[in-house]
């Protein structure tokens, strides 16, 4: 299984915060299906569209991009804490 960090800009009035979930499957498609099943969008592909909007609580969510990231243990923490990077 790869990881992916899918990132999403959520609003709320005049504020903007920037968020992300990380995700285990085996392609971008199926991590899209599961982030789309964590937040109730009925189809992943709308994620896609950039003019969709999801409700998120109080907050509209919209993607902004996904990408396979590496998960290494922390040095620092003696292995009890996780890092992930981006694979180029």
């Amino acid at each position: 299984m790869k990881t992916f960090e899918i990132q999403f800009t959520s609003r709320y009035y005049d504020e903007k915060i920037y968020s992300s979930e990380l995700v285990s499957a085996k392609s971008k498609t199926v991590a899209l299906k599961k982030f789309a099943k964590l937040f109730n969008i009925k189809e992943y592909k709308q994620l896609l569209d950039e003019n969709f909007l999801w409700e998120n609580g109080s907050w509209w969510s919209k993607f902004k991009c996904i990408n396979e990231v590496k998960e290494t243990i922390c040095p620092h923490c003696k292995g009890k804490g996780k890092i992930y990077s981006g694979i180029k």
